[in-house]
């Protein structure tokens, strides 16, 4: 089997099973992995079989992706079968497929959210009333000159 042809199977076995973007990112993985496998040598046959059935794969990949659902983790088949810093079939020395998510959902997430708009108001409110108190000591001496030039002149018709 080529690999457009597992790529095509493995689109058409999780075609309505899950969302396009659970697709597409699952789609895109194996396309780099069989590329990589390919680049270090081995055939392209060889590295199709190792991987296995496209409809097995789905059918993992649904389950994953349900499982997810059910757990309330909302984490994709790649998240779930990631390591910490690597997916467990990218190679340790292949750094430019490292991918990284953060869940801004997170409660501490918010809280930092909320901690900065605090102080940002603090530092807006700080710069307003410095300036304030700069020029506070000049406005009066300002207001009486412009009074009493207001009253030379007069006022104007």
């Amino acid at each position: 089997m080529s690999r457009q042809e597992f790529l095509q199977r493995l689109r058409e076995a999780l075609t309505g099973e899950v969302t396009g973007s659970v697709i597409e990112e699952n789609i895109r993985y194996y396309e780099e992995y069989i590329t990589t496998e390919v680049r270090n040598g081995s055939t392209e046959e060889a590295v199709i079989a190792s991987i296995g059935d496209p409809r097995l794969i789905a059918r993992t990949i649904f389950e994953a992706s349900e499982n997810a659902k059910e757990s309330g983790t909302g984490r994709t088949y790649y998240e779930s079968y990631s390591g910490a810093d690597r997916n467990v079939y990218e190679d340790p020395g292949d750094f430019r497929r490292h991918m990284h998510y953060i869940d801004l959902n997170k409660w501490y997430w918010k809280l930092l959210g909320v901690g900065v708009l605090i102080l940002f108001f603090f530092l807006i409110a700080g710069i307003v009333t410095g300036i304030f108190s700069l020029l506070m000591p000049i406005m009066g001496p300002l207001l009486l000159v412009f009074l009493i030039v207001w009253l030379v002149r007069g006022p104007k018709r």
